[in-house]
């Protein structure tokens, strides 16, 4: 192995307990002159497994805070804390965590996270402290950032030709993790107890923890020559210098906006007259949200696929503000509202955030994981404003009042999608066009070909490149034609 390949190989000393205590298996350590590094759809599809019942820690509590409330004996607005704190703690990881997946072995930290989460998980199920309970809290939110290691790999490595659906599968899993938890909770929670729900989730993050153990490569280190600081820096600057992902971030924010507001203000509204559903029923109402998470990976390789990110957020945009303008003054008499607000709102949010994730695969190529945490703090940021001001509107005038914020959400969304052509590379404007044919983004997505082989970020075109992975030197200027960037591979490969 050359000196270069062992930096990629080597985490800061600090972290390097860790490539230690979890071995590799020889059939999933990293050979850089593989001749296929791409996604498997086994792996694909482990990756979503994960980032479904990763995400999903953070859910189970919302159905049953009453039930928490009075086995803890406190009262309901302490009980509120948990998924507060739990929040908080889970932005503390975006931005203190997911960043060391640039500068480590992103193989022993996913497995660390996990196993470290498990056993936090314990104390959760057992502790009959509340103080404990909310301590615990914090450390599992902090921990929970697994499914957004998973996105820039997904990104990373799928296949070009398969590279949208491979990443609508991970992103329908986080989707699906959201809702299903509330689902879950509910449902065991009312026939059992709660502690049955926090050991279901334990058995599941050991079988995860098992599936990747055997699955997962020995990826290589993205950036193996800066800081930890320096990461947490370009998270800072990143949204300045790349138009793009600012653009998409907000876009973000706004969608999940909506998303958060419509199913935290949506019991409110399904208890109330004059539908007067039981607390079941509006658990299983769930069910419907979760239905267009299935139908996504489709969409992506129908859509997602053939059109330029721009073009697919627009449809996906247009979808979206038609269920909510119907959903909005259909569902407050009538059920089919809401059920369409559902269905097509939750497919249009997840078809649109899916498409932000292929505008912003190739921002920085050797930042990938700090490029995760801005779009996902906008994310995140998005996620509270719609549930704070999305009950406040509810609380004061009803289901219309919280149904016109979700309206402007998406309006504003749609805006941001106008503001920037697809083929722009300024902060505002039309220049290049606007073919919303062109798949071509413009910026290298696949980042670590750019890092395995020592070329620039930036010297290939992500679309149009074969499926294989271009770590491979004379594949790449084969597929390219481009002398130059052949010549460029094959003398940082020598």
């Amino acid at each position: 192995m050359t000196e270069s390949d062992e930096k990629l190989h080597s985490s800061p000393k600090w972290l390097s307990g860790l490539d230690r205590v979890f071995w590799t298996p020889p059939w999933l350590r990293w050979n850089p002159d593989g001749n296929n590094h791409d996604l498997t759809w086994g792996q694909n599809i482990i990756f979503g497994f994960t980032a479904a019942f990763g995400v999903a820690n953070l859910y189970y509590n919302h159905p049953i805070l009453n039930v928490l409330a009075d086995d803890f004996k406190v009262t309901g607005e302490r009980a509120a804390l948990i998924p507060t704190i739990m929040q908080a703690g889970y932005a503390g990881g975006l931005l203190f965590i997911v960043p060391l997946g640039d500068i480590m072995r992103r193989r022993p930290m996913v497995l660390g996270l996990m196993l470290a989460t498990a056993v936090i998980w314990i104390g959760l199920t057992l502790t009959r402290s509340f103080s404990v309970f909310l301590g615990f809290s914090f450390l599992v939110g902090i921990l929970t950032v697994t499914p957004q290691l998973m996105f820039p790999l997904a990104i990373q490595y799928a296949p070009q030709r398969h590279r949208a659906t491979m990443t609508s599968i991970v992103m329908s899993g986080v989707v699906f993790g959201m809702l299903i938890a509330r689902l879950l909770a509910g449902i065991i929670t009312q026939y059992t107890s709660w502690r049955n729900v926090y050991w279901m989730s334990f058995g599941l993050q050991i079988l995860i923890l098992l599936l990747l153990t055997a699955t997962m490569p020995d990826y290589p280190i993205l950036r193996p020559d800066t800081s930890y600081l320096r990461s947490l820096f370009s998270i800072l600057s990143l949204p300045f210098k790349k138009p793009v992902l600012a653009q998409h971030g907000f876009i973000a924010f706004f969608i999940m906006a909506m998303f958060t507001s419509f199913w935290t203000t949506l019991t409110f509204q399904l208890a109330a007259p004059p539908f007067n559903l039981s607390t079941l029923a509006i658990g299983l109402f769930a069910l419907i949200g979760i239905s267009p998470v299935f139908l996504n990976p489709v969409i992506s390789r129908l859509l997602t696929s053939k059109l330029h990110p721009t073009g697919t957020s627009l449809i996906a945009g247009l979808v979206a503000l038609a269920a909510v303008c119907v959903g909005t003054f259909v569902g407050t008499f009538s059920l089919a509202g809401l059920v369409i607000w559902a269905f097509l709102g939750d497919l249009g949010m997840n078809t649109l955030v899916v498409a932000n994730r292929m505008a912003i695969a190739g921002v920085d190529p050797k930042a990938q994981n700090a490029v995760n945490s801005v779009y996902m703090v906008l994310t995140f940021c998005g996620q509270l404003f719609g549930t704070a001001v999305g009950n406040m509107l509810y609380a004061r005038g009803g289901w219309v009042h919280s149904g016109a914020l979700s309206i402007g959400m998406v309006g504003a969304a749609l805006l941001l999608m106008l503001v920037k052509g697809p083929h722009e590379k300024g902060w505002v404007g039309w220049r290049g066009g606007w073919d919303l044919k062109d798949k071509t983004i413009g910026e290298t997505a696949r980042s670590g070909n750019d890092v395995e082989t020592g070329a620039e970020p930036g010297t290939q075109e992500v679309e149009g490149m074969s499926g294989r992975d271009s770590s491979l030197g004379d594949q790449l200027g084969e597929n390219s034609g481009e002398t130059k960037a052949k010549d460029t591979v094959d003398t940082a490969q020598t």
